[in-house]
């Protein structure tokens, strides 16, 4: 485990215990799904945008999966980019699959 997944572990296991949705931001809560559809972690998200440097959706799909289903989480993905990313693109979406 890197230093930065184990930060992200202890931030997740003071904020929340899973998939309840009661986490009061994005990244508080390594378990909660970001992607439902391919069960992607907010977790493999975070970890992801922070580690590869990652500044797209397409990136971001390309890296976890994350949004190549029905793409309801893209807005959720780009909170993720934005709060994350180095430098993240305004109209970074990705509709090709």
């Amino acid at each position: 485990m890197t230093s930065l997944e184990a930060v992200v572990a202890v931030e997740s296991e003071a904020a929340c215990a899973g998939e309840c949705q009661s986490c009061p931001s994005v990244g508080s809560c390594g378990d909660r799904l970001a992607c439902r559809c391919l069960r992607v972690t907010e977790h493999e998200v975070v970890t992801a945008i922070r580690t590869i440097g990652l500044t797209t959706i397409c990136e971001l799909k390309a890296a976890t999966g994350a949004g190549d289903g029905c793409t309801c989480c893209h807005k959720q993905l780009q909170q993720y980019l934005t709060v994350y990313s180095p430098s993240s693109s305004p109209s970074n979406k990705c509709w090709a699959k």
